[in-house]
């Protein structure tokens, strides 16, 4: 896609072949060649110390040296795309003809699209990456926040690389605390079935608050919750299958459905809930139902900001196998007795990971060994990504070390073949994503709990924003924006500021967390967050918008003249929303035409800042592969804002409307460029787009 690189490329690989007789693959020499940190040492560069590893002896300056050389006695090779080359100590510094890259960037972005920057692999790697895993029968916690937004923003970058992507919500749906809730939805009789119904989380999670609280005081709550979760263990348990024949099940195909996933036939209220409180097949029919409806209220927070899953999973299908894994490791001296519990010594850390307690009873961490075991066999991974808060680093550390030991003991594990074949070929394919914490969230009724709540302060904020930039019109249904010169205004009516100012505040909120290294923690702030202005969420959000409403006055200024551009519906009146990634835009006559339209000269008093933007464009591909190789959805949003501002300091240095039409031309395919790269970025960002702010 970038010819000038490919150029290079090639140009690099004929030098190592003429000067050592060395034949090397295009994308190690693409290793080779740098972007300069300033304009001054050119467009790419050359490292010379790199090509000591292809036999070229002595210092990089000598080497550079006869590179430069080699360069300036083939220049003929590449002087089509490059005006000059120069050496500065170690490295070759390579110059482009500035009017020839700017419109063939421009091209690529347009021809491309959606598209643009894109990776096509011939056979794509399958990545799982698990994220977000909130608790059942509780609101959506904040503390999830970051978990959810770096998670889907990592899945649309795998996926737009090429990656065949599944995107995995592991639910917390097991522990004590479950017994604690079923006892306090049979204990009480004051239950309003009436809220119940519409809201069941709210309803639900007063009632844990309730008795979490009258447990403190009363020691037969807290043993009747005790009682309740091991007969819902049971209940697990007592259907148990073998693990043996589950995995070649799953290998197979098999679409294995347990009971839970029938929940929607439950149906509990006032005359019928002590039927279920009093066996235990129907209290596990209870918490069936809880299950069941977190998952239904997590999917419409979720479809609130524009997030998908591909499976729902959870802990309570992993504790079926648990204690049968524990077993077979015990058994097979890959795991021993310590105390009474069941341990396994690793290699370099002082704690042994303790998979089983002295009762018995399965730990997170067995069940995390489980889980990971039956996903191979499902899904057929080459890479599975969790993204979980770095307080959990020892608990992966142990997870990966555990599957090391799997690995080498793959032998102990010979009568149990299928177990064997998944369990050993997980080492190296798991990796912890880690993150740090959100600093200083709160509402204006105090400490922030819910996501929910976050939101909807968000839009109350955003709509704050918006009444102090907007002035209100006479008409008391409709409010104003503005969007492009001459502040011509735009009719909003108060729906359609409503659902803008949601999007405002959804993408202020998720941008805020996105734009800080994902190890280092964030600093939250009402008035930073929201600002127009700066490195926000809304400052692209209204760039983008103000781009939009450019185009379609530079449209309407120039009338007929404009029908002559090509493909400009194609541009324009795409769908931004749409989160596929799509192909070309334009017919098969754009690249013949495309040449004669675009024409913008040096001589230009924009040209110079033209070329930056152009620049800038060009790097999208570099800073998605940068962004994908390092995990660091980060990347992405240092490289929009630089875009975003160097849009808006031409905005603000050039004016467009008026001018003629010959000027105009070329500068309205940047503009749909421009916009075509900061909607691709935005959608990676997991960031709302808006035709209009």
């Amino acid at each position: 896609m970038d010819i000038f690189k490919d150029t290079l490329i090639l140009f690099v690989l004929s030098f190592i072949k003429e000067k050592n007789k060395m034949n090397i693959e295009p994308k190690e020499a693409e290793k080779l060649i740098k972007l300069p940190p300033d304009n001054s040492y050119g467009d790419y560069s050359v490292a010379s110390y790199y090509l000591a590893k292809y036999g070229f002896k002595g210092k990089p300056e000598n080497t550079a040296s006869e590179f430069l050389n080699y360069a300036q006695v083939n220049f003929e090779q590449i002087k089509d795309f490059f005006s000059k080359i120069e050496i500065k100590g170690p490295y070759v510094n390579f110059f482009v003809h500035k009017e020839k890259f700017i419109s063939i960037t421009v091209k690529n972005v347009l021809k491309h699209n959606k598209a643009y920057g894109r990776e096509y692999l011939n056979k794509p790697e399958r990545v799982v990456i698990d994220f977000s895993s909130p608790n059942i029968a509780k609101p959506f916690g904040v503390g999830h926040l970051r978990s959810t937004v770096i998670g889907m923003s990592l899945a649309n970058i795998y996926e737009f690389c090429g990656y065949d992507v599944l995107k995995i919500n592991y639910l917390g749906d097991f522990g004590t605390q479950f017994g604690k809730l079923i006892t306090a939805f049979c204990h009480y009789d004051d239950i309003d079935f009436y809220e119940f119904e519409k809201d069941p989380i709210k309803v639900l999670y007063k009632l844990y608050i309730r008795i979490h609280k009258e447990a403190q005081e009363d020691s037969g709550l807290e043993e009747d919750a005790r009682l309740r979760f091991k007969r819902l263990e049971e209940n697990i348990l007592k259907t148990k299958r073998a693990l043996e024949k589950y995995l070649e099940n799953l290998q197979n195909g098999a679409n294995i459905l347990r009971k839970e996933d029938d929940w929607s036939a439950v149906k509990i209220t006032a005359k019928n809930k002590n039927d279920f409180c009093r066996t235990e097949d129907r209290q596990y029919d209870i918490w069936s139902l809880f299950r069941g409806l977190s998952i239904e209220e997590f999917k419409r927070i979720y479809n609130l900001m524009g997030i998908r899953f591909d499976v729902y999973e959870g802990e309570s299908q992993s504790a079926e196998f648990a204690n049968e894994v524990v077993e077979i490791l015990y058994k097979t001296g890959l795991a021993m007795e310590s105390e009474g519990a069941i341990i396994i010594p690793l290699k370099g850390v002082k704690t042994p990971a303790l998979i089983a307690k002295s009762d018995g009873t399965s730990l997170y961490l067995s069940r995390d060994i489980v889980t990971a075991i039956l996903r191979m066999a499902k899904y057929s991974y080459n890479k599975m990504i969790y993204v979980v808060g770095s307080e959990q680093s020892l608990h992966f550390n142990q997870l990966f070390n555990i599957f090391n030991i799997l690995k080498d003991g793959k032998n102990k594990l010979n009568n149990y073949p299928v177990f064997q074949k998944y369990a050993s070929s997980l080492s190296g394919k798991l990796v912890h994503i880690k993150f740090g914490r959100i600093i200083g969230m709160s509402t204006r009724k105090g400490n922030l709990v819910f996501l929910e709540d976050y939101i909807d302060e968000a839009r109350l904020k955003a709509m704050e924003k918006l009444n102090e930039r907007d002035d209100i019109s006479n008409n008391a249904n409709a409010v104003t924006s503005f969007n492009g010169e001459n502040n011509e205004k735009d009719i909003f009516t108060l729906d359609e500021k409503e659902s803008t100012a949601l999007k405002i505040g959804i993408g202020a909120v998720i941008f805020n967390d996105l734009k800080t290294r994902r190890d280092t923690d964030v600093n939250f702030n009402w008035d930073n967050v929201l600002s127009f202005e700066g490195q926000t969420g809304p400052y692209l959000q209204y760039t983008v918008s103000r781009i939009n409403s450019l185009i379609s006055r530079l449209i309407k200024e120039n009338g007929n003249d404009i029908t002559g551009i090509i493909g400009i519906n194609n541009i324009m009146f795409h769908t931004l929303t749409d989160i596929k990634w799509g192909g070309a835009s334009f017919d098969n006559n754009f690249d013949n035409n495309f040449d004669d339209e675009f024409s913008i000269s040096e001589r230009n008093s924009d040209f110079n800042e033209i070329y930056l933007i152009a620049k800038q464009i060009s790097i999208f591909k570099d800073n998605i592969e940068m962004a994908l190789n390092l995990n660091e959805p980060s990347i992405v949003s240092s490289y929009v804002l630089e875009l975003a501002s160097l849009f808006n300091k031409y905005y603000q240095n050039y004016r467009l409307m008026g001018q003629d039409f010959e000027y105009i031309k070329p500068r309205l395919y940047l503009l749909m460029a421009i916009k075509a790269v900061l909607t691709n970025a935005l959608k990676l960002l997991c960031i709302p787009i808006l035709e209009r702010m």
